[in-house]
C-alpha cells in the first residue's frame, strides 16, 4: 500500500510540475499536457480529440528508442504550440524550421513567424493531438509521418478543428531531437 501511494505522490507531483511549467492558456491545453505526458511515459500515444474524426494508432511498431524519442518530441511541440509556450518552442524547433502548408510556398510559416503568431495571441489552440505515427529514420536524423489535429484559432476569429496529415522532419543536435519542418501533404 505504501508503494502504490508513493507512485500516486510521485505522479500527481510531475503532473503538478508540468501543468505549472507550461504557459498554457487554457485547462484544456493543461489537460493535454497532462494526459499526452502520462501516455507518453507509458508508451502509448493519447486519443484525438473527441471532435476530431482521425483514427487512433497506438503508436507505430518498430524503431524502439527513435519512435519513443520522436513520440516524446512530437507531443512536446504539440504541447507547446496549443499551450502558447514559446520557451518549449524555441528549444524543440531549429533555427531553420520552416512549415509548410497544403498550398506550397506561399504558406510557408518560418519559425521567427510561427513564435510572433503564438507570443501575440494570433495563433491559438486549446486542444491537439497527434495519432497514426510512424518514425523513420536512424543516427541523428528522422521523419515522423502523422495525422495532426488541433482546435485552433487564427487572428481572433472562432477556433475550428483541423485534421492534417503531416511530415515531420527531425534533427538531433547535442543531444536533442529538434523540429527542422513540417510539411502539410495536399488533400
Amino acid at each position: 500500500m505504501h508503494g502504490r501511494f508513493a507512485v500516486a505522490l510521485a505522479w500527481g507531483g510531475l503532473t503538478a510540475m508540468l501543468a505549472g511549467c507550461s504557459s498554457g492558456k487554457d485547462a484544456g491545453a493543461r489537460a493535454d499536457s497532462a494526459h499526452a505526458d502520462s501516455a507518453a511515459t507509458a508508451g502509448t500515444m493519447p486519443a484525438p480529440h473527441a471532435d476530431s474524426a482521425a483514427a487512433t494508432s497506438a503508436g507505430a511498431a518498430g524503431g524502439g528508442a527513435l519512435t519513443s524519442d520522436i513520440t516524446a518530441a512530437e507531443n512536446s511541440w504539440r504541447i507547446a504550440v496549443t499551450g502558447g509556450d514559446t520557451v518549449e518552442l524555441g528549444r524543440i524547433t531549429a533555427p531553420g524550421f520552416t512549415m509548410v502548408g497544403s498550398t506550397g510556398p506561399a504558406s510557408t510559416v518560418t519559425r521567427a513567424n510561427l513564435m510572433k503568431q503564438v507570443s501575440q495571441g494570433m495563433l491559438q489552440a486549446d486542444s491537439s493531438s497527434v495519432s497514426n505515427l510512424t518514425v523513420n529514420g536512424s543516427g541523428d536524423s528522422a521523419t515522423a509521418d502523422l495525422t495532426f489535429f488541433w482546435h485552433v484559432s487564427r487572428n481572433g476569429k472562432p477556433a475550428k478543428a483541423e485534421t492534417m496529415q503531416v511530415t515531420d522532419s527531425w534533427v538531433k543536435k547535442d543531444g536533442r531531437w529538434q523540429l527542422a519542418s513540417r510539411k502539410q501533404k495536399a488533400k
